[in-house]
């Protein structure tokens, strides 16, 4: 027997209805046999924590947890944590590195000892026993990438590093992390970037040096077909059939499988089924459609608090009156048509729409509009937006949707009320 929710929906767990795709899985499984860094991106729900589920083994991989107050520091700093080496004492240092300061962790560790011909030679070490288990003391950098790389090739580390939710970090970090992948391919540490962007290339922009020493895994797109096998995985599991109405789920979840997944869920809720059925049993359009309605209420309430959250903006000074680029470009969205939200808006037409709606168009410079848009993800970020909505594709020049259940809120909800409800910021009413 089975329940509804192990078969349907989105988890962290791997769920029933997983199927491998040759142009993902493939790309994926081959890039674990080579020795190179993995990046695997796109629009959040889309299947990338669930990619790394079901190709690698709990131990085969270490993982980070990026946030946005997350340093490099603290990265390798939790890296080493969890392979039982043990900082002993530590003094924080600052290091100038082309003219700019930064800051570091020199640190004595105590280290898991591997017994063997190079180990055996290394005079300087201090040896450890404790518990049956020997451990070496060794002095090292924390925050040099080449350091930690020596160090975890000291210990025979042959693991795959997963950093989960690279999106969240600054962009300083993500520059710095870039730069240090190239040094971890050297040393044969290899990475797996897990990230919600839709741009190729991402980290290579970044690093040039990156350029064909990373494998690229988009996630996106899912075709219809790979949708469909997904309720055809999903029948015998729970004798229940969405057949006849599996066409209209895709018609409403913009290729969305996280979208896909829960409006399959919920209409199986719908029809009262929370198990596998001991007699067979076909969902219906009005089991969809109840569906349907129960996700647009849990994805609005939670992107309407988003967007309140977006354009808030306050004044430096009681004189000032700022340009509210964030409250002008969510009433430009909500104006614009399905397809152009789904291609992306341009950054040059929407410089123009926000300037015709601007209480001071002629404020309202390319500057304005470069600053709105290099902060777009992180500025999400600062204020809570988990996962971020929009980001800005500078191969494309346009700002496009990263959560994949936004198309699915715009696309049903009451556009007119929806920008109506939200607060007219402060110098506006």
């Amino acid at each position: 027997m089975r329940f509804t929710n192990q078969v349907y929906g989105v988890s962290n767990e791997l769920i029933d209805t997983y199927i491998e795709r040759i142009s993902v899985d493939e790309a994926f499984t081959k890039g674990l046999q080579k020795n190179k860094h993995i990046i695997v991106y796109g629009a959040s729900k889309q299947g990338k924590t669930s990619l790394t589920n079901k190709h690698l083994n709990e131990g085969d991989y270490i993982k980070v947890n990026c946030s946005p107050s997350s340093s490099t520091l603290d990265i390798y700093n939790s890296i080493a944590r969890q392979l039982d080496i043990v900082i002993l004492e530590s003094t924080e240092i600052t290091t100038t590195i082309g003219g700019e300061a930064k800051v570091g962790l020199k640190a004595k560790v105590r280290i898991p000892f591997i017994c063997g011909a190079d180990a055996e030679t290394e005079a300087s070490v201090t040896k450890e026993n404790e518990k049956g288990k020997s451990y070496k003391v060794i002095d090292f950098n924390l925050a040099l990438a080449q350091d930690l790389s020596e160090l975890l090739r000291s210990i025979k580390f042959n693991k795959r590093i997963i950093l989960e939710n690279f999106h969240y970090l600054n962009e300083e970090i993500q520059k710095q992390l870039a730069i240090d992948l190239r040094i971890f391919e050297d040393y044969n540490i290899l990475f797996i970037v897990l990230g919600i962007w839709r741009e190729k290339n991402r980290l290579a922009q970044f690093n040039g040096d990156l350029v064909d020493r990373v494998i690229e895994v988009p996630v996106e797109p899912w075709e219809k077909d790979d949708l469909k096998r997904i309720v055809v995985e999903g029948l015998p599991l729970l004798n229940v059939s969405l057949d006849n109405v599996v066409d209209y789920i895709i018609e409403s979840c913009f290729d969305s499988v996280g979208v896909f997944q829960e409006i399959c869920k919920e209409s199986c809720y719908a029809a009262g089924i929370n198990e596998t059925q001991k007699t067979f049993i076909e969902i219906t359009k009005t089991n969809v459609d109840d569906a349907i309605r129960k996700k647009l209420g849990d994805y609005s309430s939670r992107h309407i608090r988003c967007l309140e959250c977006f354009i808030e903006q306050k004044a430096r000074s009681s004189q000032e009156i700022p340009l509210y680029i964030p409250y002008y470009f969510v009433k430009v969205l909500f104006q614009e048509t399905l397809g152009n939200i789904i291609q992306g808006l341009k950054r040059k037409s929407l410089q123009e729409q926000i300037k015709n709606l601007h209480h001071r168009p002629d404020d309202v410079r390319p500057s304005d509009m470069g600053y709105f848009l290099r902060n777009l993800v992180y500025s999400q970020i600062s204020k809570g937006i988990s996962p971020p909505i929009f980001d800005y594709d500078n191969s494309t020049s346009s700002i496009k949707i990263i959560d994949s259940t936004f198309y699915f809120f715009i696309k049903n909800c009451d556009r007119d009320e929806v920008v109506a409800d939200l607060a007219m910021p402060d110098g506006l009413e």
